[in-house]
């Protein structure tokens, strides 16, 4: 299952294997933007699926980011990238 509740009130979303749907979005009368997690049937990674309905039900999505300016958008930008170079060593997470 890639999406958990752990036993101390957190949540993990475990990606890398397709089952995962990243769905993005605008939310607020597109004041806010939006991306949000859910389980799927595996897919190939990056598979993209153009959304049928204008507005969805976020209650059929359990884990929701949503970023109020594009600073924060750009500030998780910044860390997936950082995060990227550890895994593929270019940084090293303890000296960097």
């Amino acid at each position: 299952m890639p999406i958990i509740n752990n036993n101390d009130g957190t949540l993990s979303v475990e990606f890398g294997t397709g089952d995962i749907k990243i769905s993005s979005g605008m939310m607020g009368d597109e004041e806010q933007g939006l991306i949000t997690f859910k389980e799927q049937e595996p897919k190939p990674i990056g598979y993209f699926e153009k959304q049928k309905e204008k507005q969805v039900d976020l209650t059929t999505y359990p884990v929701h980011l949503i970023f109020k300016n594009t600073d924060s958008l750009d500030v998780l930008i910044e860390r997936l990238e950082r995060t990227r170079k550890y895994m593929t060593r270019e940084l090293d997470v303890w000296n960097d």
